[in-house]
């Protein structure tokens, strides 16, 4: 048995000895190497191109379009056949629309600038992930490190016991079944701390044959703590709010282009062409210049249609943004009071520990003493454990409910 816990305790301390050894990541580098490796803000960044590439076709639909042309025909007639041909050069330009060219062009560079919030909320997703798995893993250390030390001083209990051969044959099942128990625990403490941490290299797509640990999240006190100060910040903070925004400047500027389509709209055509008829051989160059006009009368219906349909879309859009203000709110509402919450409930369980930790050692100082059952130290043992490993867990809620309010203000993390 001596062997055994000996071999167990050269196991741990080889097991804490590899978690201080290796490079330790803190918050801030996980999330920002996570950011820059997002699937989803890759492809979002891709397909930003094609909103440049949008803006090229529009601004190129009102540059004069040359073309060159070869027109060959054959018609029949009762008496003899004709055969015509032209080769030439043809040009068209937009000269009026109204303002529709303006109004396409600047819907153009809003959607440009609205595809960059696009991005930004593809990386926001992943840095409150990387949040929630970071302190996950955090609390699964610190717990595994609290199992640690319950088998460490059962084990140092068990040897004083021995030493003072105070160890009955009961007592010595009691504590290798107690010390089967713990270690036990502490394996599957372990097991979960190592898959948090995979976890997270998972999210920021960081190679699994890497050695990887995390530092500890330093004291901090969040940049706002009051709902008059954190919801403005939010507000700014949040990319997918900017990128509605955009949207409702998009939805108007859709209303303007629709009724652009009642103006008239004027166009220049030119062309020269060098034509060769038969069957009476008159061939020669031909110019053609003019204007053309184009005023809308007996399809107003469909065009009023669109601009309706516009100004549907805009309302939506505005009033889409109105309730994602609103729910951003009551979502900072929530996260402010959850915090105090968090906060009193975390300091309640450690006066808690510390009154259940005074118990367990007087326990054990009666039982070394021979002034206490097992059964009394195995329930104050017990009891103490419990609390400690809760005290852990309700630290990193406290921990992870404070940076969330970092994050929904914009503060880096």
């Amino acid at each position: 048995m001596k062997k055994q816990i000996a071999l167990i305790c050269l196991a741990l301390l080889c097991l804490v000895s590899k978690l201080a050894a290796q490079k330790a990541w803190t918050l801030k580098e996980c999330i920002a190497y996570g950011r820059k490796r997002s699937f989803k803000a890759e492809e979002n960044t891709i397909l930003n191109a094609t909103y440049t590439a949008d803006k090229k076709n529009i601004e190129a639909l009102y540059l004069p379009q040359f073309n060159a042309v070869l027109n060959p025909s054959y018609t029949k007639t009762p008496v003899n056949y004709l055969l015509q041909s032209g080769l030439g050069l043809e040009v068209n330009a937009i000269l009026y629309s109204g303002s529709r060219k303006k109004h396409e062009l600047q819907k153009a560079d809003m959607i440009v600038a609205q595809s960059e919030y696009n991005i930004a909320t593809a990386q926001n997703d992943i840095e409150l992930q990387v949040l929630y798995a970071y302190t996950d893993a955090l609390s699964k250390k610190e717990q595994f490190l609290v199992g640690v030390g319950f088998y460490q001083n059962t084990i140092k209990l068990r040897h004083q016991l021995s030493e003072k051969k105070a160890l009955t044959a009961a007592a010595k099942t009691f504590f290798d079944t107690l010390l089967e128990q713990d270690r036990h625990e502490v394996e599957s403490l372990n097991l979960q701390y190592e898959l948090a941490l995979l976890k997270i290299k998972q999210l920021i797509n960081l190679d699994n044959s890497s050695f990887f640990t995390i530092e500890e999240i330093p004291p901090f006190t969040p940049a706002f703590t009051e709902l008059k100060e954190a919801f403005p910040k939010a507000i700014l903070a949040d990319p997918a709010i900017s990128s509605n925004q955009i949207q409702v400047s998009i939805a108007t500027k859709n209303i303007a282009i629709a009724k652009s389509f009642l103006s008239p709209a004027i166009s220049f055509q030119g062309s020269s062409f060098y034509a060769f008829n038969e069957p009476n051989n008159l061939s020669g160059v031909q110019h053609y210049l003019g204007l053309r006009v184009a005023i809308p009368i007996l399809n107003l219906k469909g065009q009023n249609a669109n601009i309706e349909r516009a100004i549907i879309d805009f309302n939506y859009q505005k009033t889409q943004l109105e309730n994602q203000k609103k729910t951003l709110f009551n979502t900072m509402v929530f996260i402010l009071k959850e915090l105090k919450n968090k906060e009193i409930v975390y300091q309640n369980m450690l006066i808690a520990l510390d009154k259940t930790t005074l118990l367990l050692n007087e326990n054990t100082k009666d039982l070394e003493a021979g002034n206490s059952t097992y059964e009394a130290y195995l329930i104050s043992r017990n009891w103490n454990r419990q609390n400690a490993l809760q005290a852990v867990v309700l630290k990193y809620e406290t921990i992870t409910q404070a940076k969330l309010l970092d994050f929904y203000t914009g503060t880096t993390l």
